[in-house]
C-alpha cells in the first residue's frame, strides 16, 4: 500500500481534478456530476438556497425574480447516494484503481460545507474503505512557486475568493468573496442570445447566408443553446475561445478639462472588434458580435457608488472583483499590503481570459485613483506595485499540484483521518469530530515550512520521482537558489 501513488481531488463546483502523486498534472478534469443534485454553489462555499433569484442587466441594474422551483438544500442521504456514483466513476472509469489500496488527497476550499464534507468522509470510509483521508488547504499552491507570501485570488464558476498568505499563515480575518465567475459570463451570454433572436445571428454553414426567418432562430436556439443539456458547455466554449478582457483607459490623474477634451478622441480612436461566427453544428453557425466579445466581461468590474450599508452588503454578493481584493487588502497589516501585492497569485478557470492579468490592474488602479475613496485614502501608495507570480502551470490546477507534491510528505501533515481511528470512533458525533475544521485552527498548516523541512531528506516534495525536476525552469531564479543552498 505504501509503495501505490496517493490519489489526489480537487472537487470544484464546476470541475473535479483527478490523478496521482507526484504527477505534475491531473490526469483528467472532468465535470462535478453530481446528479440529480445540482449544488454548484453550494459547493464553491456553502452559499444559500432560496427561491430568489438576483440578475444584472445590461445597465447595471439589478433585479430579483422568483424561480419557479425553489432549489433546496441536498440530505445526507442524497449526497451520500450522489457521492457514491460519483467516486465511483473516479476510481472505476478514470483512474482505473482499487480505492482499498490508495491514500486520498483532498484539496478543498476552507468553507466547503460541513454536511458535505462529512458525507465524503462516510462514502470513502464506509464504503470504499480507503485507508487515509488527507485535507489540503488552498495554501497549498503556494508550493510549486516557491513563495511564502501571496495573494490568491481563487475566480471559479461561482465565486471569487480572496485569501491573503503571509509567511505561510493565512490571514483569515482579511478573507473576501463575491458571487462572480464563469457563471456570471455563462449567465449573461445566455441572456444575449436570448435577447438578440433577430434576423442574421444564426447562419447557414452551406450557403453562407443568414436566416431570415425568425421562427427558424427561435426554434434553434431552443433546440441548440436553451434547452440542450450540454448547453453550459457550449457556453463556456464560446467564451474561451471568442471573448477577452478589453483594456480601457482608467487613469483618472488627469485635469478634467483634459480628459473632456479626451473623450472624443478615445470615442474615435475605439478599437472596432469584428463579429465572430462560431459553429454549434455542421448545418450552423452562430454570430457573436464584436461588443459581445470584449464587454462579456465588464460584469466581473460592475461598478455601483454605494451611499448606505444595504447596498455594500449587496455589492459583495454581486459587485466587483477590484473592490473584493482592494477590500482584503484593508483588512491586512500596514506592513503586509505591499508584500502581498508584489505577490498576487490567479488561480481558478476564470483567470485564464485572455488578458485577465492587464484589465484587473487596470480595474484596481481605477478603484484607487477615484477621489474621496477609503482605498485611495489607504491604499493609494500600491499604485504601480501590483505584481503577478510567474510560473510554467495553468492557473485551473495550481492548488492540485500543491497536493500533489504534499502527498509525498503527508507524515508532516497533520490534517489527516486514518480508516482505523474512524471506524473505532464510538459514535456518529466523534467520528465527525475527527475532520478538521480550519477555523478551529491558530494557524492553516504551514506547507512551505514543511517543504523546506523536508529539503535534503529521502522525502522531497520539491523534486518528483521522475528524472526531470518539477523545478527545472526556475532553476536560474534567486527563490530556489536561496533553497537549494541552506
Amino acid at each position: 500500500m505504501d509503495s501505490k501513488s496517493s490519489i489526489v481531488l480537487e472537487i470544484g463546483g464546476r470541475y473535479t481534478k483527478c490523478g496521482y502523486s507526484p504527477e505534475s498534472s491531473p490526469r483528467f478534469i472532468i465535470p462535478t456530476d453530481l446528479l440529480p443534485l445540482n449544488i454548484s454553489s453550494y459547493l464553491s462555499g456553502g452559499a444559500s438556497f432560496d427561491n430568489f433569484k438576483k440578475e444584472i442587466t445590461s445597465n447595471n441594474e439589478t433585479i430579483i425574480t422568483t424561480n419557479q422551483i425553489p432549489t433546496q438544500l441536498p440530505t445526507q442521504s442524497q449526497l451520500k447516494e450522489s457521492l457514491f456514483i460519483f467516486f465511483k466513476t473516479i476510481f472505476l472509469n478514470y483512474l482505473l484503481c482499487k480505492s482499498d489500496e490508495r491514500k486520498i488527497i483532498i484539496v478543498e476550499n476552507i468553507f466547503l460545507p460541513r454536511l458535505f464534507r462529512e458525507c465524503m468522509v462516510s462514502v470513502l470510509f464506509e464504503q470504499y474503505k480507503v485507508p487515509l483521508i488527507v485535507f489540503i488547504n488552498p495554501t497549498a499552491s503556494l508550493i510549486p512557486t516557491l513563495r511564502t507570501t501571496a495573494l490568491l485570488i481563487d475566480s471559479g464558476f461561482s465565486e471569487t475568493r480572496v485569501l491573503p498568505i503571509y509567511e505561510g499563515i493565512g490571514i483569515l480575518k482579511a478573507y473576501k468573496s463575491v458571487s462572480l465567475g464563469s457563471e456570471t459570463l455563462i449567465n449573461q451570454l445566455k441572456q444575449y442570445l436570448q435577447s438578440t433572436i433577430i434576423n442574421g445571428i444564426i447562419i447557414n454553414n452551406e450557403t453562407n447566408q443568414s436566416i431570415t426567418d425568425s421562427t427558424i432562430c427561435n426554434q434553434l436556439l431552443n433546440d441548440i443553446i436553451i434547452m440542450n443539456n450540454n448547453s453550459t458547455q457550449l457556453l463556456e466554449d464560446i467564451i474561451t475561445r471568442c471573448c477577452f478582457c478589453s483594456f480601457k483607459n482608467n487613469n483618472n490623474n488627469n485635469n478634467n478639462n483634459n480628459n473632456n477634451n479626451n473623450n472624443n478622441n478615445n470615442n474615435n480612436n475605439e478599437i472596432q472588434i469584428n463579429n465572430i461566427n462560431y459553429r454549434i453544428s455542421k448545418e450552423y453557425s452562430i454570430v457573436i458580435d464584436g461588443k459581445i466579445r470584449k464587454g462579456l466581461i465588464d460584469i466581473l468590474y460592475n461598478d455601483v457608488n454605494n451611499n448606505n450599508k444595504e447596498e455594500e452588503e449587496e455589492e459583495e454578493e454581486t459587485g466587483n472583483i477590484a473592490k473584493t481584493i482592494l477590500n482584503t487588502l484593508l483588512k491586512c497589516e500596514y506592513d503586509q499590503r505591499k508584500p502581498l501585492s508584489h505577490n498576487i497569485l490567479l488561480l481558478g478557470g476564470t483567470t485564464m481570459l485572455t488578458g485577465f492579468k492587464k484589465r484587473l490592474v487596470l480595474e484596481l488602479h481605477k478603484q484607487l485613483n477615484k477621489d474621496n475613496s477609503i482605498y485611495k485614502k489607504e491604499l493609494y501608495g500600491l499604485i504601480g506595485h501590483f505584481q503577478f507570480i510567474n510560473h510554467p502551470f495553468e492557473n485551473n490546477y495550481l492548488s492540485w499540484l500543491g497536493g500533489s507534491i504534499l502527498a509525498t510528505a503527508l507524515e508532516h501533515v497533520h490534517s489527516k483521518i486514518t480508516l482505523e481511528s474512524y471506524l473505532n470512533a464510538p459514535s456518529q458525533f466523534k467520528r465527525s469530530q475527527l475532520i478538521p475544521e480550519w477555523e478551529k485552527l491558530t494557524n492553516i498548516n504551514n506547507y512551505t515550512q514543511i517543504a523546506q523541512a523536508t529539503m535534503g531528506t529521502t522525502t522531497n516534495p520539491l523534486q518528483f520521482n521522475s528524472t526531470s525536476s518539477l523545478f527545472s525552469p526556475f532553476t536560474s531564479s534567486s527563490d530556489l537558489s536561496n533553497y537549494l543552498n541552506k
